[in-house]
């Protein structure tokens, strides 16, 4: 396999962002100066072996300002630059804003497809993010259709970071409403809207203005996912692997790997989760009894005699879960996803200050290191034939 092509539309600045259009195998390229460009990929034979060809790279657009991040769908291309988000038919070759307000800063935009319960062929909206923990909802034509406002929403305490490799800390103490700027966004399985910075991760569920979760981890400063996995470039280079996993199922996981006092105390932080009916699919009271008998009694009393308690309470599979069900539909429209975490969509004026985070603690994020990848730059003279520089 051989790759071959030399571009240098984009010489002299570095590139910011980068976009795969995986049906026709084109990237889109934007750099700092605000240039956005394409190059098509192919292969073609080479003698007895096959090379992957780069086409020469062809100029799009120039817009305001550098170019923070790009998103492709459906023959449109999304540009999102420090001032504004621009829409781009590729086929036709038009261009028009979304909105009509600027901003100033690093604000991400991204596609976002519609939920599976809508009609077939439904084009995707479009979240652009705005000063002060906003984000816009547009149409597929760039049409703002409203505004987000997470900000007080964000006093949320953030959820814990379960992982092998330090002590569980979590407090439930509220926490003062913040005010971020989205650099990035990205689409995350299940309708949610996955965003961060150097310090924290979001999980918003947009289409009803909630927070999912947040959890401090710091030194991010690329994500991609997949799924419902997270793989975060730190700043030192490592690779970090997160996975986005409802409360029981972690719990689940944990006794399969025989981590017991990991296990134990996040079933002691959450029994709101663990109690209701609906956890003893993942979690049926025998297995929790197990877990019990795998305590040091001497060493862990405390943490036993909570379990114990958690135990006593547990409600059977087939006894509905009432108090939870009454208490939200008192006030509240919710489905139930897959995965157990209840989605919540509040009428207007009823919602307390408690049900705003009540999707907060349902969900954990699982850290998962990978094999300690360093990624170095090494200076080294590329092979003719096997080398591609942009």
């Amino acid at each position: 396999m051989y790759i071959s092509g030399i571009s240098w539309e984009h010489r002299g600045q570095n590139i910011t962002a980068l976009c795969w259009d995986t049906t026709t195998l084109r990237v889109f390229i934007g750099d700092a100066g605000g240039k956005v460009s394409f190059l098509r990929a192919g292969s073609s034979k080479l003698g007895k072996g096959s090379a992957f060809v780069i086409f020469p790279v062809q100029t799009i657009t120039t817009v305001d300002s550098k170019v923070v991040q790009l998103g492709y769908q459906d023959g449109r291309l999304l540009v999102s630059s420090l001032s504004r988000c621009y829409l781009c038919d590729t086929e036709r070759e038009k261009f028009w804003r979304v909105g009509n307000k600027e901003r100033d800063g690093e604000y991400g935009a991204c596609f976002f497809p519609q939920s599976r319960g809508s009609v077939l062929g439904q084009p995707p909206l479009l979240y652009c993010a705005r000063p002060g923990s906003r984000v816009w909802e547009a149409s597929f034509s760039g049409e703002v259709l409203s505004t987000h406002q997470f900000k007080q929403l964000l006093a949320c305490p953030p959820v814990p970071l379960v992982s092998y490799r330090c002590e569980l800390q979590y407090s439930s103490a509220q926490r003062s409403p913040q005010s971020v700027a989205f650099p990035k966004l990205l689409y995350l399985s299940d309708q949610n809207l996955l965003t961060w910075t150097d310090s924290a991760i979001y999980v918003f569920v947009p289409q009803c203005g909630q927070v999912l979760l947040w959890t401090e981890i710091k030194d991010v400063v690329d994500v991609a996912v997949f799924r419902s996995e997270l793989f975060c470039l730190r700043c030192d280079g490592h690779l970090t692997h997160l996975s986005l996993l409802p409360v029981e199922r972690c719990v689940e996981r944990l006794l399969r790997r025989e981590y017991w006092l990991l296990a134990a105390t996040i079933c002691c932080m959450f029994q709101h989760v663990i109690v209701p009916s609906r956890a003893r699919k993942c979690l049926p009271t025998d297995r929790l009894e197990y877990l019990r008998s795998q305590l040091n009694p001497s060493i862990q009393q405390d943490l036993a005699s909570q379990l114990e308690e958690v135990i006593l309470r547990l409600e059977p599979l087939d006894s509905a879960s009432s108090s939870r069900r009454s208490s939200i539909s008192s006030h509240e429209s919710f489905n139930v996803l897959d995965c157990g975490i209840y989605r919540v969509i509040s009428r207007r004026g009823s919602q307390s200050d408690e049900d705003t985070c009540s999707l907060v603690s349902q969900s954990m994020l699982e850290e998962e290191r990978l094999k300690e990848f360093n990624f170095v730059q090494e200076e080294e003279p590329l092979e003719q034939g096997k080398g591609c520089d942009l």
